[in-house]
């Protein structure tokens, strides 16, 4: 992806982009994380470059110059780092960012340490700074804070994330009186809004992520999880004029750089909406249904250049083994377990949820394009309940798909379903010939399994002492598709 195709709104990445997502803490990182990951083969995900050791044993003890060269298998980079940081380490970056109101934002970091302070030891020396700052302040202490690591995080703090910077950027500290380079950092952080494929803002975050999903052909999900969200209520009710607008001082830069980038996003929705208009004839912009039929007919068209069968490791002619290390197009699923917010190598399993409903898009390629009819098996690792796992009901393609039970351990087991060969539908649609059978039809170049359950439970519903209390419905191991082979008999 280079300038020339930021120019268009919808811009797919290529196999040799590197998306970079520099996360801005409390700007909803761990939700955007979730959704961005699902794209990804878990093992082309990557942490910031110094935390790249703890993930790949490649990565101890490499000099920069080597860790960007490592980083070159790496096609997803996310994490708290700073734009001037990261860019060192990239060859061919794509970077996306979110944005928050500034005083908004310093009120939820406040809070944030307040309650770590409370949970016990910090993670890192700069956290335990900013932890007993917050518990021996009250919200305005915390912002005046005379040490340079709180000053930091509380004064500017996105524009530094964005600017790039010559020289040292702990130089840039809230108390040094370098009008003239903070107001030059603000100029580059602005221009890297420009230059970024994207740049959502916290408090249009469905909108932002709409626009996520158009801009890189993703699975457009109504729904989706908001993660770490502690409370909806207004962050500045109860808090006196006199520190809001001690906060907003503070953050003169940040209030412009959010300003900016909410002009280019607000410009950037409307030609969002204009393209479905064009292109799939979205009637209803102010109808938020329509919208979403439309991203979906979007994302269908553009399915095939932007899920190639490649993607999929487990994919073969004759065989397709699908785990959740696999790029996931689909919704009502949670996140991948596992180090770095879910970046876990070993880790095969999701759990089904919030929901009851659970999709699943997987491309039409391998034993799905042949004439015979195509076995399915599901390794199921556990349901939250043994009624919850007898409830489920599988359609592929809005056909229903009849499931036995294979074996049974436990709360989990194995399944087992027969798929009536795809017929060819799709054939005219991307001029290829597909074997004909007595089949499923598809118009699309995706197969969708739909998972349904009759409920979902509290993850901790066998477990009270745990305080994971996400509503799941069963984990599933692995989806295994391959052609059933009937011998004729003369």
């Amino acid at each position: 992806m280079d300038d020339s195709t930021l120019s268009t709104l919808y811009c797919p990445l290529a196999a040799t982009d590197q998306l970079c997502y520099i996360h801005i803490p409390k700007t909803a990182g761990s939700t955007l994380t979730a959704i961005a990951d699902a794209q990804f083969d878990v093992r082309q995900i990557a942490p910031g470059p110094y935390q790249l050791p703890a993930l790949d044993p490649a990565a101890q003890g490499r000099s920069p110059a080597e860790l960007r060269q490592l980083l070159t298998r790496y096609r997803f980079i996310r994490g708290h780092f700073s734009h001037n940081l990261i860019r060192q380490f990239l060859t061919r970056p794509v970077y996306i960012t979110v944005l928050r109101d500034p005083v908004d934002r310093v009120i939820s970091l406040y809070e944030f340490f307040r309650r770590a302070a409370q949970r016990g030891t910090a993670e890192t020396p700069e956290y335990e700074v900013l932890m007993r700052a917050a518990a021996e302040h009250d919200l305005l202490g915390f912002v005046l804070h005379p040490d340079p690591i709180v000053q930091q995080r509380t004064s500017n703090f996105q524009t530094r994330q964005l600017a790039i910077l010559e020289g040292d950027e702990a130089a840039l500290s809230a108390g040094d009186s370098q009008g003239d380079y903070l107001a030059n950092c603000l100029q580059s952080a602005c221009a890297s809004v420009d230059r970024f494929a994207w740049v959502g803002l916290m408090e249009q975050f469905h909108a932002s992520v709409q626009l996520l999903n158009y801009r890189f052909g993703w699975y457009p999900a109504a729904e989706y999880q908001n993660l770490r969200v502690v409370t909806h209520r207004s962050r500045r009710e109860g808090l006196s004029p006199g520190v809001i607008e001690a906060i907003a001082q503070h953050n003169a830069l940040d209030q412009a750089l959010y300003d900016h980038a909410k002009t280019r996003f607000a410009a950037q929705y409307q030609q969002m909406l204009k393209a479905l208009h064009q292109h799939e004839n979205l009637q209803d912009a102010s109808d938020p249904t329509a919208v979403q039929t439309a991203l979906q007919q979007h994302y269908a068209r553009h399915y095939a250049a932007t899920h190639p069968p490649e993607t999929f490791s487990g994919l073969s002619r004759q065989r397709f083994v699908y785990d959740f290390r696999q790029p996931l197009s689909g919704e009502g699923w949670h996140r991948r377990n596992g180090r770095f917010n879910g970046i876990s190598p070993q880790e095969t399993t999701r759990w089904s949820g919030p929901g009851p409903v659970s999709v699943l898009d997987l491309p039409l390629a391998g034993p799905l394009t042949g004439k015979a009819d195509v076995r399915l098996t599901l390794e199921i690792e556990q349901a939250i309940a043994p009624d919850v796992l007898d409830s489920l009901e599988l359609t592929v393609n809005q056909q229903s798909v009849l499931l036995h039970v294979q074996s049974r351990q436990g709360n989990g087991g194995v399944l087992t379903g027969t798929i009536p060969a795809i017929r060819e539908a799709f054939a005219q649609a991307v001029q290829r010939t597909f074997p004909s059978g007595i089949a499923l039809r598809s118009s699309h170049p995706f197969v969708r399994f739909t998972f349904r359950l009759s409920h979902t439970l509290p993850l901790n519903a066998n477990n009270p002492a745990s305080a994971d209390d996400r509503l799941v419905g069963f984990a599933l191991r692995q989806l295994t598709l391959e052609p059933i082979r009937r011998w004729r008999i003369w």
